[in-house]
């Protein structure tokens, strides 16, 4: 699963929203045992903060 770009609305910002979608992407992604590609930055920066979820993550796990 490849996740490109993430967007929260300007006015919406500084609230945790994005942090939220990608716990959420990533928690649906591990239930469904899929692989997550983050080329997005933010969702790359996210799994580098959480490592629970790095074993799942092409960039920070080699396993395929």
């Amino acid at each position: 699963m490849e996740y490109k770009h993430t967007e929260v609305p300007a006015e919406l910002g500084g609230q945790g929203i994005a942090s939220y979608l990608v716990k959420y992407i990533l928690d649906d992604a591990a239930a469904k045992n899929l692989r997550v590609k983050p080329t997005c930055s933010y969702v790359k920066s996210y799994i580098d903060k959480h490592p629970e979820y790095q074993d799942n993550s092409v960039f920070h796990n080699a396993t395929p």
